[in-house]
């Protein structure tokens, strides 16, 4: 609320924000926003629910690999769980965060977040490989079942909700009568 009057503040930039529209005309504003919101919230459900899921899986590779196998199987199973966070909550933390990110912003952070990820998880692989206390086999699993199953349910997710499109219409050329 702004303290002169008891409608919401808006951003610099947004319709009304500078007194160059009447206050009464905020529809086209909010319903951006409530668009924005919702799409963003299909987002967030879909990644924090494919981060479960892949967690979920994991937990059942570290089991399987604690009943049966040994110890180098654990071991391996518990880092490549580890390196499953490490390729999936980035990209919860830019789904919660994304909303307050320009365009530009958000894709640095992608792609940054991108390449901090498969730079940990590349120098983790060089550490372990030649380790014998470590089984890169069930690390490759948990991995595989954790990451894979995260992106699919992200996927399967968004593709079922319907994210607005926010475009604005082309205003027609003017005619001309000669």
């Amino acid at each position: 609320m702004s303290p002169q009057s008891d409608q919401p503040s808006r951003p610099v930039g947004a319709p009304g924000a500078g007194g160059d529209a009447a206050p009464s005309d905020p529809p086209v504003w909010e319903a951006r926003r409530r668009r924005r919101a919702v799409g963003d919230r299909a987002m967030q459900r879909a990644v924090l629910l494919a981060l479960v899921v892949g967690l979920v899986l994991d937990a059942i590779v570290i089991t399987i690999a604690a009943v049966t196998a040994d110890g180098p199987a654990l071991i391996g199973a518990l880092i490549g769980t580890g390196l499953t966070l490490v390729v999936v909550l980035p990209t919860l933390v830019i789904a919660v965060i994304g909303r307050r990110m320009t365009p530009v912003t958000m894709a640095a952070g992608v792609l940054g977040s991108w390449a901090v990820k498969m730079l940990i998880v590349i120098l983790v692989l060089i550490v372990v490989r030649d380790l014998a206390s470590v089984s890169t086999r069930w690390i490759g699993l948990a991995l595989l079942v954790g990451a894979v199953s995260a992106v699919t349910v992200e996927v399967t997710l968004l593709m079922r909700s319907r994210q607005p499109l926010d475009v604005e219409p082309v205003a027609a050329p003017p005619e001309d009568d000669a």
